[in-house]
């Protein structure tokens, strides 16, 4: 029960304040698994979600994720782009991970400040490199989210290439964020699932 209250606790005072978000955003859901995992499904028990809302008109994104159960400690989670769905895609953002997103453990929580889409730090150097500049790899990562050719990846020591991943979605808007919702759902199912492995 205690990680269930942690998790309404979490989802209460963390994500729910974003329901004032700007009016021109958007929500992309991915569930997390290691059967998600290219060119080969990886044989993880991990498994989790992650939300992006991107606001296009603002320049902004902002990243929640929850995971648990990896077979090892977290090396590096981004967002990779732009390829089509089960293709493999570079580093799109930040490497080796998200500023704040917990490295070293087998599970955890994450819920990112705004970032600005026309800050460099944001991104993965060769990312831009590889766009032409900036403005083209922001118009690139956009239109990449959009489309559905992005997908969040957690990598970990026992698996370098990525333990788990989900190609990030569209959903439908709410009165409230769709992602905070699901977000809220992932974390109550993780807490869940934790109880039953272990008591907390």
């Amino acid at each position: 029960m205690k990680c269930v209250s942690l998790a309404l606790c979490f989802v209460a005072t963390v994500l729910l304040p974003a329901s004032a978000a700007h009016s021109a955003t958007m929500t992309f859901i991915a569930a997390l698994s290691g059967a998600n995992e290219r060119p080969a499904p990886v044989p993880s028990p991990g498994s989790g979600s992650a939300v992006v809302v991107l606001d296009p008109t603002a320049e902004t994104i902002q990243i929640f994720a929850a995971f648990g159960g990896l077979t090892s400690p977290t090396t590096a989670a981004h967002i990779h782009c732009c390829a089509p769905l089960d293709t493999n895609a570079g580093v799109a953002t930040t490497v080796p991970a998200f500023i704040g997103f917990p490295i070293g453990v087998t599970a955890g929580a994450y819920s990112s400040p705004v970032f600005s889409l026309a800050d460099t730090l944001i991104y993965n150097p060769a990312f831009i490199t590889a766009q032409g500049g900036l403005q083209q790899a922001e118009a690139v990562l956009i239109a990449g989210i959009i489309a559905g050719q992005s997908y969040f990846n957690i990598h970990t020591m026992n698996f370098p290439g990525g333990e788990i991943r989900g190609q990030l979605a569209a959903v439908a808007p709410f009165p409230l964020p769709a992602g905070i919702i699901l977000f809220g759902s992932a974390l109550l199912g993780l807490g869940l699932l934790q109880r039953r492995k272990s008591a907390c």
